[in-house]
């Protein structure tokens, strides 16, 4: 039996409409300028002529949505040598200040740096006393500012998980940054499965969501996600990968002499707010309908309809 023919029981609840605001006798805006409450009597000696000036009326402007905020000033730029002009400068009067310190008492003297090479030079006479312990000496002190040595580096050295997130610093953007880039491709074939996983596999690694939607005449690849990642993602897609050799095997080129050659376009690049897709996915699809429902679960359609409408001419 049909479900939609059963009869609903007349004891349901109503379809709620929706109300609609009552039309004013007399517009909010035209209200100061006209002395009737109506528009039924309109004269120019009705009009309060005061209210219009020569002035232009500007709506306060609102700060877009996901725009950053401007850069903050920028330092002097020096060339090289004024750079090392200044280096120099500044650790003449670092040591000023040191030797200003010892000479009041407050910081101790550092010890000769003695070494076997300046032995006679530094200790002199008291060198030749006993040699034998004043090498032992000389070395001891070597071996300490030696460990000194590497005991500072093992202590500027980073921690894995500090190494780990200078890395992802240097390949990602900071996640607290306002609107994410957004790129549409459209690809003639997406049929090769080694192309298809390099499309999936980068957009994974390099943090981007989107979809690639396949079907048998088009394809259509959208990611999102930050500056330094679409970067690399566009270098994937417009250089890298050969997409006159990737094809869906000799079969194909064999039956369709006439095929126009593999390509990939770059149909529209943006910023949005904030991404659609939770995470990248690959979808095939056996008609446009099905996949053009692909984008408008995801309520923006008109990615599809901007790949399907582009002409390579007309860029």
């Amino acid at each position: 039996m049909n479900p939609n023919l059963i009869e609903i029981a007349p004891g349901g609840r109503p379809p709620k409409q929706k109300q609609k605001e009552e039309i004013p006798d007399i517009e909010p805006w035209d209200s100061k300028i006209l002395l009737s409450p109506t528009y039924e009597d309109i004269s120019l000696e009705k009009l309060n002529m005061d209210k219009i000036t020569i002035y232009v009326e500007h709506p306060e402007p609102l700060e877009p949505p996901a725009e950053p905020a401007p850069p903050p000033p920028q330092p002097l730029k020096l060339t090289k040598k004024e750079q090392k002009k200044l280096r120099t400068q500044r650790r003449l009067a670092k040591e000023k200040d040191r030797q200003e310190m010892i000479r009041q008492g407050l910081l101790e003297p550092p010890k000769p740096k003695v070494k076997m090479s300046n032995l006679m030079k530094v200790l002199g006479a008291e060198a030749t006393q006993d040699p034998t312990r004043m090498e032992m000496e000389i070395r001891t002190a070597a071996a300490e500012r030696e460990q000194a040595h590497v005991d500072r580096n093992i202590a500027r050295k980073l921690t894995p998980s500090e190494r780990r997130e200078k890395k992802e610093r240097k390949l990602f953007d900071d996640p607290n940054t306002l609107g994410c880039i957004v790129c549409v491709y459209r690809i003639r074939d997406l049929s090769h499965p080694q192309t298809r996983f390099k499309v999936d596999v980068n957009a994974q690694e390099n943090r981007l969501t989107g979809a690639a939607v396949i079907t048998d005449g088009i394809s259509v690849v959208v990611v999102e996600g930050g500056k330094k990642s679409i970067k690399r993602y566009n270098k994937l897609m417009l250089n890298r990968i050969d997409w006159a050799a990737a094809v869906g095997g000799e079969d194909d080129a064999d039956e369709e002499p006439d095929k126009p050659v593999n390509s990939c376009v770059l149909v529209w690049q943006g910023s949005v707010v904030k991404p659609t897709f939770p995470r990248f996915s690959v979808h095939q699809c056996r008609s446009e309908a099905a996949a053009k429902k692909v984008f408008a679960d995801a309520k923006v359609p008109h990615y599809w309809d901007l790949a399907v409408n582009f002409s390579e001419d007309s860029s």
